[in-house]
């Protein structure tokens, strides 16, 4: 992901209206990630593409619960009820308006996989999408605003929680979910003097030892970074004690920490788990809450014990799984949903307001990191069950069947209702028909149309060119 540059008050582009995006490729999908990040470096709640130069309808909006990314976003509905609130934005730096919107909006548009979506918003979020799809039409909060103010710069606080005297911290990470957690903190003023990674790993075909996500991030942030193999070692123990941290900070690191680091900063070690505490404890809480069927999960900021996912919970945040979200989108939602609560949950700890609600151990259940054959697909199973298990496995390590022999990846599923012919008649795994790019297939109990599919050593391609390009008379999978 790039940082790119925003445009500000009279660039021409911020006042064009932006094209209609066609197809959501993989280069609309750096676009949304470039913006991405350039809005959490800017510490915005939303970007549209023509404030960074790009004249797509394309919009990132996270309110607190998201990011949602939205390509030809459209407001289908919106309340008679309003609210009149203060407006910022990054294009116009400096500056605040009273706008009035309405309270509450309904928007559908594409999802960064290109499927239609539908998002519900009230309060910030309603403000934050409005605001946005403005800007996809050229109109800037300054031409709705009935008063605009310019925002004095302020002045240094002696005690704040982002200013002298910084809380310290390190931080310990090392996958993608992980980083927006270390990024908050420094958007957040908290001065992280030591990452705490695991160590390189070979990467491809060549074997090349490739950095964690989280290494590549501190050292493009000029922070020192540590890749120890054993946390406990002596060596380790000591240079996360030389940091004197306020707060240890962990998110997906990877190893359990033992007691002579636990017992390091003043305040706390808090983790940033990705689940509803006590349930799905362990390595992989995401991919086994979709497996599951989970319509709701959020993350846990909990303080950390020697045992494993079981310490006292701090904050808890919820949000909503989409009936075909998929582990690769939850992953990114969760990962910031997750940072903003690790900077909550440390200023409370720092102010003396923070809460600890022990967890019910009676409730506790785990989620295992998968095993070998847990990514086959069992055609027997209910329709719901492959569906959730494609989800789950996708983009990785990807949901795996078989057709006359050839081993393939499910890449994407729906589920459909039965229609035409008597089907569910039909055993497990048998080709009901196609639709569109569609392939209609029997599950043990339901139907459910795969979409796409990637035959082993080649390219992703639709099911329906997949199965338009093998031999005729296998109408089975599995």
């Amino acid at each position: 992901m790039a940082v790119l540059e925003i445009r500000t008050f009279d660039d021409p582009v911020l006042r064009k209206k932006a094209k209609e995006v066609k197809r959501v490729n993989n280069s609309v999908r750096k676009i949304f990630d470039d913006m991405l990040e350039t809005m959490r470096m800017a510490q915005g709640v939303g970007l549209a593409a023509p404030q960074v130069g790009i004249s797509k309808r394309l919009i990132v909006v996270d309110a607190g619960d998201g990011p949602y990314f939205l390509a030809n976003p459209e407001v289908v509905a919106r309340s008679k009820e309003t609210e009149t609130k203060w407006e910022g934005c990054l294009s116009w730096p400096g500056y605040v308006g009273e706008v009035e919107r309405p309270l509450k909006v309904s928007v559908k548009g594409l999802d960064r996989d290109g499927h239609e979506v539908w998002v519900e918003g009230e309060g910030l979020l309603a403000r934050a999408l409005l605001h946005e799809i403005d800007h996809l039409d050229g109109i800037l909060f300054v031409d709705r605003a009935t008063t605009i103010t310019e925002v004095p710069k302020e002045e240094t606080s002696e005690v704040s929680f982002d200013d002298s005297p910084r809380l310290s911290c390190v931080f310990m990470g090392s996958p993608e979910f992980a980083v927006p957690s270390l990024d908050e903190l420094i958007n957040n003023g908290v001065r992280v003097s030591l990452v705490v990674t695991q160590p390189p790993k070979p990467y491809g075909r060549k074997k090349v030892l490739k950095a964690t996500p989280v290494e590549e991030r501190a050292r493009e942030l000029g922070i020192e970074v540590i890749t120890p193999q054993r946390l406990a070692d002596r060596e380790v123990v000591e240079k996360i004690r030389s940091a004197s941290p306020d707060f240890i900070a962990v998110a997906a690191y990877g190893q359990k920490l033992p007691p002579e680091i636990l017992a390091i900063p003043k305040y706390a070690c808090l983790n940033v788990h990705p689940s509803l505490l006590p349930k799905y404890r362990g390595g992989n809480p995401i991919q086994r809450q979709i497996m599951a069927g989970e319509k709701l999960t959020g993350v846990s900021i909990i303080y950390m014990t020697d045992r494993m996912d079981a310490g006292d919970i701090c904050v808890q945040k919820c949000l909503e799984i989409g009936p075909d979200e998929t582990f690769g989108t939850l992953e990114k939602r969760l990962a910031v949903l997750g940072a903003h609560a690790l900077v909550e949950a440390m200023f409370l700890v720092f102010t003396g307001s923070a809460g600890r609600t022990p967890q019910d151990e009676g409730k506790a259940t785990y989620a295992p990191h998968l095993k070998p054959g847990e990514e086959i697909i069992d055609w027997n199973r209910t329709a719901q069950d492959v569906h959730n298990l494609v989800r789950a496995l996708s983009p990785v390590p990807g949901a795996v069947t078989v057709f006359d022999d050839e081993r393939i990846k499910v890449w994407e599923t729906r589920l459909i209702a039965p229609s035409g012919r008597a089907m569910g008649k039909e055993s497990p795994g048998v080709i009901l028909g196609t639709e569109g790019d569609m392939i209609k297939v029997q599950c043990g109990q339901g139907i459910i149309g795969i979409l796409k599919v990637q035959p082993e050593g080649k390219r992703p391609m639709t099911a329906r060119a997949f199965l338009l390009g093998r031999r005729k008379g296998i109408v089975k999978f599995g």
